[in-house]
């Protein structure tokens, strides 16, 4: 398998190279760096292998917002160097006024009869947390153990011992009429709703007193008061699930921004809430329906959403420098099956990585979803014979599926060294949703897949995070998926009722007493000893 995989890194790394140099070929201009580099300064520095003709000896810099896809006929360029081999460009960030760079990719132009043409690819800047306010310490989990929070039962986290928490944040909310707290950022006044923020605020203050790392997975619906959140093409009421974030349009991307920048001012606070992991979007190579931007194919499609994480990422490290911000992938890695709008994990990651690289270097990292295939059979290791007959699962890189029989083949795949984040290291992975159906089987094998996966995650050093969605059954699930995966039963409102055999097999998993609640499950799997498969 590593000769498979080393062999796939050198064609991803000759196709990546090709790229490039097609676009030297077209620009002759490459931004290889663009840093904040002092108080309220930025630099940019770039080669030019031969000079561009053009109508005078300089090039100049040109800043475009989120919104903006062309220099077109703009003359204000905001610096500018003579023809040189190596260039280096000086100019101001501006945050906190109208005219901030933050969010800006840069490009280098050329003036020719006039007119400014670009002639480098774009870059943004890649140290947002540089200027942080805050630099709240992480905490330090003691296991991979994770949930998804339900309001229902979110008091009964601690008994659990649980050191992950996840929950979701859907950006609309905050926008939606009613009382508002007014924020002002870059002299302009915002108004989120009063309402949501203090909902978000009991419920990482109840985080905070239980000492979990905290999860945000930052979704966006759709609705007609709040549809200057949403892509342009991607407005199509009750459609989808959710909804791709608005960088098309100066109210929508300047709105986000906003927000971003006060909910992590507001959540960076480890006595009142920390909100350490921030992920951007649920499941996003699926473009339908948990991230829908419009009809795009695959390399389209991650180019829009890169614009929608980097404008994300800069807000939340330039407000805390160690806060994570992550993207969303499911178990489908290549496996494609003609949906429209939906993408195999694998492709997206290949372009998302050849992306940020080109523009500019982040240390961005993924949140993942490894979940049993079918979703609603917990036995994983022995699928349906119609899945089995569809040979979903191996343990090389071109396996149709990751579940948690194979997820050494994602996490070798990202130890490749053109994944790697810009430190040299493995980028920070977590497992951030992984469901165990009860509905379609009983309690003792939901209990006996969950230990059987958590086992097989916790030998794998590259996941700092393994979380169960979810506490509670919710009877919408339950209904419309045939999925009843919670700690606890509900009742038709989805409070709790009792407690599953689940319960305690998570709640000691991680503990001395582990192997008094989980020895029950090797029958169940067929195995003589945890050493025989490879857990301890």
């Amino acid at each position: 398998m590593k000769k498979k995989l080393t062999f796939y890194a050198a064609v991803c790394l000759m196709l990546a190279c090709l790229m490039q140099i097609t676009a030297i070929a077209a620009g002759n201009v490459t931004i290889n760096q663009c840093i904040i580099s002092g108080n309220n300064q930025i630099t940019v520095i770039a080669t030019a292998p031969s000079a561009v003709p053009s109508d005078d000896n300089n090039y100049y810099l040109f800043e475009l917002k989120p919104y903006q896809s062309s220099i077109g006929s703009r003359q204000d360029f905001c610096a500018q160097a003579v023809k040189a081999g190596t260039l280096t460009f000086v100019t101001t960030l501006d945050e906190g006024t109208a005219v901030s760079k933050l969010y800006s990719k840069f490009v280098v132009a050329v003036k020719t009869g006039g007119t400014f043409t670009a002639v480098s690819q774009e870059f943004y800047i890649t140290n947002p947390e540089i200027i942080a306010t805050h630099t709240a310490v992480n905490p330090v989990p003691t296991s991979i153990k994770g949930i998804t929070a339900d309001n229902a039962a979110i008091l009964a986290l601690s008994d659990l011992g649980v050191q992950h928490a996840s929950y979701e944040l859907a950006i609309d909310r905050f926008f939606q009429p009613g009382a508002t707290l007014p924020y002002v950022y870059n002299g302009k006044t915002y108004n989120f709703n009063q309402t949501v923020i203090g909902e978000y605020d009991m419920i990482m203050t109840l985080f905070a007193v239980q000492n979990m790392e905290v999860t945000m997975n930052i979704i966006n619906y759709y609705n007609a008061d709040t549809a200057f959140t949403v892509k342009p093409s991607a407005r199509a009421s009750n459609k989808y699930r959710h909804y791709a974030f608005n960088t098309d349009e100066q109210l929508g991307a300047e709105s986000i921004e906003a927000l971003m920048c006060f909910l992590t001012e507001r959540y960076s606070n480890p006595a009142t809430g920390l909100i350490s992991n921030w992920i951007i979007g649920n499941e996003v190579n699926n473009n339908n329906p948990w991230y829908f931007a419009g009809n795009y194919n695959v390399a389209d499609f991650t180019l829009e959403y890169e614009k929608a994480f980097r404008m994300c990422y800069n807000a939340i490290k330039s407000r805390n420098a160690n806060a994570r911000v992550l993207t969303c992938i499911d178990q489908r890695w290549n496996w494609e099956d003609g949906t429209a709008n939906q993408y195999g994990a694998r492709k997206f990651m290949d372009n998302f990585n050849t992306d940020v690289a080109s523009h500019g270097n982040i240390d961005w990292g993924v949140a993942w979803h490894p979940h049993p295939v079918p979703l609603t059979a917990a036995k994983f290791w022995d699928m349906p014979k119609n899945y089995k007959a569809l040979k979903l699962i191996d343990h090389t890189v071109n396996t149709k599926m990751i579940n948690p029989q194979n997820m050494e083949v994602f996490t070798n795949y990202m130890a490749q060294p053109a994944f790697l984040a810009p430190n040299g290291q493995v980028r920070y992975i977590i497992i951030s949703e992984i469901l165990f159906n009860s509905q379609s089987s009983n309690e003792a094998m939901q209990a006996a897949s969950f230990a059987y996966a958590y086992k097989l995650a916790e030998t794998n050093p590259y996941i700092k995070a393994f979380i169960v969605h979810r506490t509670v059954d919710n009877p919408y699930e339950k209904a419309s998926d045939g999925i009843a995966c919670g700690l606890y039963n509900c009742d038709a409102n989805g409070w709790v009722t009792t407690p599953k055999q689940i319960y305690d097999v998570f709640k000691y998993i991680d503990t001395p007493q582990s192997a008094a609640y989980t020895q029950f499950a090797l029958p169940i799997i067929g195995a003589s000893s945890w050493a025989a498969l490879g857990v301890n």
